[in-house]
């Protein structure tokens, strides 16, 4: 007895469907970034939705004896700039959107670069804005939320899920 199976078309479309989803699985960036960036200088307003985060470390560009980390949050997707850079500062250059160092000092070191760099503004911020989820040297996941936007500075609420993605041995 010989038993035949027929795939309907439906089927067939449901296997390719699964086919494909897993592969995508396998494809796409972990490093995810999801959130806003929002920032108002005289007439301009900026809104910008956050898409990357990144997360590189290296030497402190005042002391290079101590070593940071750096969360770099963006609209547009910089892995192979970053990982053609070979000093830390390198990588300012291609930032639209938000840097954030760890560990430089008591209090969250940022800066934001908008409009192709015509429109940068840096602050600092409380410890307590990010809560992070993953804490380790070759990951970082959590939430950073903010509100200067009273003082003149820029409110972000984004959250992020990265791996490191460049140790750097230079900072500039």
């Amino acid at each position: 007895m010989k038993t035949h199976f027929r795939f309907r078309t439906a089927h067939f479309h449901l296997l390719l469907a699964g086919c494909v989803l897993f592969g995508f699985t396998f494809s796409t960036r972990s490093d995810v970034g999801k959130g806003k960036l929002v920032y108002k200088t005289g007439s301009k307003a900026f809104d910008m939705s956050i898409k990357s985060a990144y997360f590189i470390a290296g030497p402190d560009g005042f002391d290079s004896g101590k070593k940071i980390r750096r969360l770099l949050f963006t609209t547009n997707t910089l892995d192979d700039k970053i990982k053609s850079c070979g000093a830390m500062n390198c990588v300012d250059q291609y930032l639209e959107g938000l840097q954030v160092d760890l560990d430089a000092a008591p209090r969250l070191l940022y800066w934001i670069s908008l409009n192709n760099q015509l429109v940068q503004y840096s602050g600092t911020a409380q410890n307590e804005f990010l809560t992070l989820t993953a804490d380790s040297p070759d990951h970082l996941a959590g939430t950073l939320k903010f509100d200067q936007s009273a003082s003149g500075g820029p409110a972000v609420d984004v959250t992020f899920d990265a791996k490191l993605l460049k140790t750097f041995a230079k900072a500039r």
